[in-house]
């Protein structure tokens, strides 16, 4: 009997060993799924005057993305619709920022996108899709944009790189 005791206690230790054991370390690729998205953050630097006027007239800022790409010549040929512009807008969004949202650097956060792999054959560059940001303010407070911001185009891998940072201050403002 001692001797079923002392296996079974045995057994036991082992499977709790094995349990608490640690697996292999996965690798920092593994451990960061994001290192393959094509997500992507905008950091945008207002001026005082601009954060001073968004903050008084209870405005919002919004940053909005086009993804598209340049049509290839076999869609321009078969008269793809959208081909005769000089882009093909593949995916549009945008990302509405307001109240505490607004202080210290406004971050806009554009979740990955799964973009029409039938559309990106139509482009010109299927693997390098193109995107172009733009900053300006919400118009609650004005029927027109009340901020002149920086912009950014670039493939979307760039994009998805590192933070893009766009400043804005207001329309007439002194540049940046």
């Amino acid at each position: 009997m001692r001797s079923v005791v002392r296996a079974w206690m045995v057994a036991a230790s082992i499977a709790g060993i094995a349990a608490c054991e640690r697996g292999p370390e996965s690798s920092p690729k593994e451990a960061t799924p994001a290192a393959s998205s094509n997500a992507f953050n905008v950091e945008i630097t207002l001026t005082p005057a601009a954060r001073e006027r968004l903050v008084s007239q209870h405005e919002s800022l919004i940053a909005s993305a086009d993804y598209f790409g340049y049509p290839s010549a076999r869609a321009q040929q078969q008269r793809v619709p959208g081909s005769e512009n000089p882009w093909l807008t593949l995916h549009r969004t945008q990302v509405e920022l307001e109240g505490t949202q607004l202080d210290g650097t406004p971050v806009a956060h554009f979740p990955a996108v799964s973009l029409d792999a039938k559309q990106l054959a139509w482009t010109d560059a299927p693997d390098a899709p193109q995107v172009n940001l733009n900053v300006y303010s919400g118009r609650r407070s004005s029927p027109d944009n009340l901020l002149d911001c920086t912009m950014f185009q670039d493939t979307l891998a760039v994009a998805s790189r590192a933070p893009i940072r766009l400043a804005c201050g207001l329309i007439g403002e002194a540049p940046r």
